[in-house]
């Protein structure tokens, strides 16, 4: 049987771990011990009655968590996200806030909404559609200040100067930000509809608080999302917060910076690449033009030499025939002072058998001819040898 390495099997674990939506922004409930400092981080165990969680509060989520609830013995609701460590084979819990026991209200709201879109099936990988690839134009629904949409401005422009922005002034926290991103939303996908090409739409803003963020975990902003013809990047927050709108979006980025790199692609590297191939196929005609015309000009050369060789087998053919037509032309023999006997009908008379006594006949000479009556015939006696 075929085994697998122990970094194998942990690499795999970490993965599950990583990507189980259950996993992420968890509330949980427990009794606060052991806690530690260790640099500029905090760690702690979350217990109950049965088992005890590893936790750890990271330095840039330190401020996000009211530290008189950091005392061994409370009872608090900590949220967070597994965090897998592959090579020690362990794990822990991140926190990225803290509450005091008993669930709070924006957290009872998040698991409401996360419950029910999960049961109708909105999380469903069925539903995700894929990101274009050389997108014509990318909309962007996020406040029209501050530093995510400049930073997704800037990754875009830096990487790519065929695609272009469409930005949606976006209301993203407080009173009226879930209608503003839902308005928004549809209005990109009603311009669509109506002919204007929007391949691709982002919809995020920076980090903050989850108060900050809740616009986010709105269950109409959800189902706006998961309703968008147009495939949706979801980029809120920075990589530890986790958003409701990042569950049903077609890919969830781990900032705006992120969403704005994954949604284009790079044009600079990509005409840089066709400049490469170009000269490489123009390389490979020349050498393959090259190879045909040293082909081409190894059989000319060839045909030639096959048609000089035939012209003088030709040649020599003819030559031959001529010898052996003068060789045999009567004309010669007739030089030698020979003659031909031919009777009336003009047929030649090979011997005396062929003559008849009293016959004219008309002899053949090299500067003419003259006619002879027979008065005798004196035949040779074949007998004799001779």
């Amino acid at each position: 049987m075929k085994a697998v390495t122990v970094t194998q099997v942990n690499e795999y674990i970490a993965k599950k771990l990583r990507d189980d939506y259950n996993l992420r922004r968890l509330p949980v409930e427990g009794e606060i011990s052991s806690i530690s400092r260790s640099g500029s981080h905090i760690y702690l165990t979350l217990k109950d009655a049965w088992s005890i969680l590893k936790c750890a509060i990271w330095a840039s989520n330190i401020p996000k968590i009211d530290p008189s609830y950091l005392e061994n013995g409370r009872k608090v609701i900590a949220v967070g996200d597994i965090s897998p460590y592959a090579k020690g084979g362990s794990y822990s819990f991140s926190i990225t806030h803290m509450e005091d026991a008993g669930e709070g209200d924006l957290m009872a709201e998040f698991n409401r909404i996360k419950k029910l879109l999960e049961e109708e099936g909105l999380f469903d990988r069925k539903w995700k559609k894929p990101i274009p690839e050389f997108p014509l134009r990318v909309g962007i629904v996020t406040s029209s200040t501050g530093a995510a949409i400049e930073d997704i401005k800037k990754i875009i422009t830096s990487k790519n100067d065929l695609t272009d922005i469409l930005i949606f002034p976006t209301q993203v926290q407080g009173i009226g930000a879930p209608a503003s991103i839902i308005e928004n939303i549809e209005l990109a996908n009603k311009l669509a509809a109506e002919g204007l090409r929007i391949d691709t739409l982002i919809v995020g803003r920076g980090g903050g608080s989850p108060e900050d963020l809740a616009a986010f975990n709105d269950e109409g902003v959800a189902r706006a999302i998961f309703a968008s013809a147009i495939p949706v990047i979801s980029a809120v927050g920075h990589e530890s917060d986790f958003s409701i709108s990042d569950m049903v979006a077609d890919v969830r980025a781990e900032t705006p910076t992120a969403a704005a790199d994954m949604a284009v692609m790079n044009t600079f590297e990509l005409k840089e690449d066709i400049s490469e191939y170009r000269r490489i196929l123009l390389r490979s005609i020349r050498q393959k033009i090259e190879a045909e015309r040293m082909l081409l000009s190894s059989r000319t050369d060839l045909l030639h030499s096959n048609m000089h060789s035939k012209v003088s087998d030709a040649r020599s053919v003819v030559e031959k025939a001529m010898i052996m037509i003068r060789e045999n032309d009567p004309r010669n023999v007739f030089a030698k002072g020979y003659a031909a006997v031919t009777d009336e009908n003009g047929r030649i008379i090979p011997d005396t058998s062929g003559i008849t006594a009293g016959s004219t006949y008309t002899i053949q000479m090299r500067d003419g001819s003259f006619s002879a009556e027979v008065t005798e015939i004196s035949r040779k006696d074949s007998s004799d040898g001779r």
